[in-house]
């Protein structure tokens, strides 16, 4: 998951300098390097043990915060605006970290519902 997440932070914030030398849309920029930026916070959070889900869960809050901000952009593509092309790539790319997220988050339910099961059997 972690490579994933650092992935996400490097491929948003390479956008974000994309459009910037593209369409020069400063508030594009700024907002790929923030939640780039978070991005690879919550990675580095997550590898430490004590902070390992709390980077995982703040990756897909930031995930679902950043799709349903770039979502509306999707009806901008026929119109050929220019930041609609790079919001539709964040879109996809937060889309994909928050599936991974919430597959992670139900895996390791699983996990932790099968070890207390076995504990009660003991």
């Amino acid at each position: 998951m972690r490579p994933l997440i650092f992935t996400a932070g490097s491929l948003i914030s390479a956008l974000g300098f994309a459009a910037d030398a593209l369409i020069s849309d400063p508030a594009l920029f700024q907002g790929a390097l923030t939640l780039g930026g978070g991005y690879i916070i919550c990675g580095l959070a997550s590898r430490s043990p004590e902070w390992k889900w709390h980077g995982i869960i703040t990756a897909g809050v930031l995930s679902l915060l950043a799709a349903a901000r770039c979502a509306p952009s999707l009806l901008d593509l026929p119109n050929k605006t220019q930041a609609a092309p790079f919001q539709a790539v964040a879109f996809v790319i937060t889309s994909i970290v928050l599936v991974a997220v919430v597959r992670t988050l139900k895996a390791e339910r699983a996990k932790r519902q099968l070890e207390e099961f076995e504990k009660m059997d003991s």
